[in-house]
């Protein structure tokens, strides 16, 4: 047989199958906003990743200039608060359905559209994506935290922020190891509330991501990250040179009580 004979015969094999039923663009939108949503997991630190941190990294706690000065970790609070012991003891897991967890996530978007603003007054044209796990709005059976994004404007560029809360009895992460693996560019910034705060900043590329931790008396968690560039943008970031955003401002969002699950 030929290789025309066989060209010829895939031909016939297909010439009757029906065209493929999908919207390319479609596709393509939906691959899109689950890679944001993946890599906004990878970047927060809920999946486990070697991230490489530039030498000249400077945590923003700790010097680092960002737009709009940050503020000194506060005086009255210990140096660091990462040999707080955590969890508290007795802590009672907290599960949902997947209905609850639907509800409680647009609970935690209105929070999110009424205090952002409040929180970043030189903020505008804010994007509230929806929370949900691994994609925007959607939940699965025995989903223990949820996240978002929030996309905003500062002096005509875009930034944004990446908003993730967990369920008590399901945090992972401890002050102790978080800082174990960030080294210098991690340290603790206080309590409130009966729970340690941890500051984080990380380097990856172009990247720059400020992280702020609290780890609640309740045994849940949430954390607030902002990125020098808009995490949800369908077109290849800008990254810039600095985050608009202070610590106090981080601080104020994460420790926000309505923020919990």
């Amino acid at each position: 047989m030929s290789e025309e004979d066989v060209r010829g015969g895939l031909r016939d094999a297909v010439g009757d199958e029906p065209p493929l039923n999908f919207d390319p663009d479609t596709l393509v939108a939906t691959a899109r906003q689950q890679v944001t949503r993946r890599r906004a997991l990878v970047a927060a630190g809920l999946t486990t990743v070697a991230v490489a941190v530039a030498a000249v990294a400077v945590p923003f706690a700790l010097g680092r200039t960002p737009t709009t000065p940050a503020a000194a970790p506060p005086t009255s609070a210990p140096a660091t608060t990462t040999e707080v012991e955590w969890p508290p003891p007795g802590v009672k897991p907290v599960e949902y359905t997947i209905d609850e967890l639907g509800a409680r996530g647009g609970e935690l978007r209105s929070v999110l559209v009424d205090r952002v603003p409040e929180v970043l007054p030189a903020a505008t044209d804010f994007e509230f994506g929806k929370f949900g796990g691994e994609a925007e709005g959607q939940y699965y059976e025995g989903q223990t935290s949820v996240n978002t994004h929030v996309s905003f404007t500062v002096k005509g560029q875009r930034y944004s922020l990446y908003v993730a809360v967990t369920a008590p009895g399901a945090v992972e992460d401890t002050p102790k190891t978080i800082c174990a693996a960030s080294g210098a560019h991690c340290r603790g910034v206080g309590e409130q509330d009966g729970g340690p705060l941890v500051a984080k900043t990380e380097d990856i590329g172009d990247a720059t991501l400020w992280t702020v931790y609290h780890f609640r008396s309740t045994g849940a968690q949430v954390l607030v990250t902002a990125y020098n560039y808009d995490m949800a943008s369908q077109v290849p970031p800008t990254y810039l040179p600095t985050i608009p955003v202070t610590l106090d401002q981080l601080t104020a969002l994460v420790t926000d009580p309505a923020l919990t699950l």
